[in-house]
């Protein structure tokens, strides 16, 4: 009699224990609404404070003429490697030469380093993707990226440095949930980057948070 007790309350606890494993999944919490902030944008002479030397263009307009480098493409079997001048959409100077981003479209982009001492030599592709935008930050420069094609959204947040011997190095350390459409730096000095999916403040290679951008001043929550 003790032993079909002990089982009934057995079963009876497994089932109770079943049961909740198979609501709590269907019981979503609701998601926390983004944090609302200040999205001022750094003045050009703050930039310029921080040393940040940079031109931009639109890729609409086939990008700046001044700022060209070439790229070559692998050949496939049997055919002869393909060259095309590439005008860069965006040049931020670094101490160690001229980091160079180039966007075009649905046909992929490069980040590129132009040497300090030769400019007119052939850069060093460091990266091959769209590059929408490239900032000077206290820990080095972060590169956004985007690419749209067709139901492609994609996006991510690519950090550079520098050895002291000057040798570069490109990390991706922040994956983004679409492509960046828009960015700047904001006053208190994060990088904002906006994408379909939303926007995000990052203040530190290791800090990406997702935000709404307060419109006006009596906005607090």
């Amino acid at each position: 009699m003790v032993n079909v007790r002990r089982t009934l309350i057995f079963g009876g606890v497994m089932s109770l224990a079943l049961g909740i494993a198979l609501i709590v999944p269907l019981w979503e919490m609701p998601s926390p609404r983004p944090k609302l902030i200040s999205c001022n944008e750094m003045s050009y002479e703050e930039r310029l404070n921080r040393d940040e030397i940079k031109h931009r263009a639109s890729p609409n307009v086939g990008g700046m003429g001044m700022y060209h480098y070439v790229v070559t493409y692998q050949p496939l079997p049997g055919s002869k490697p393909r060259t095309e001048l590439v005008h860069a959409t965006v040049a931020l100077w670094t101490d160690h030469g001229r980091l160079l981003g180039s966007d075009r479209g649905e046909f992929g982009g490069e980040l590129v380093l132009a040497d300090k001492e030769n400019p007119e030599a052939k850069p060093t592709v460091l990266y091959r993707d769209n590059i929408e935008d490239l900032f000077l930050m206290k820990y080095g420069v972060l590169a956004t990226t985007g690419y749209f094609h067709l139901d492609q959204d994609i996006g991510s947040i690519l950090l550079i440095k520098f050895s002291d011997s000057g040798k570069p190095s490109v990390r991706e350390i922040f994956k983004l949930p679409g492509g960046v459409r828009s960015s700047w730096v904001t006053t208190d000095d994060k990088l904002l980057v906006n994408t379909r999916g939303g926007s995000f403040a990052i203040s530190s290679p290791t800090s990406i948070e997702q935000v709404r951008c307060r419109k006006h001043w009596w906005q607090i929550v």
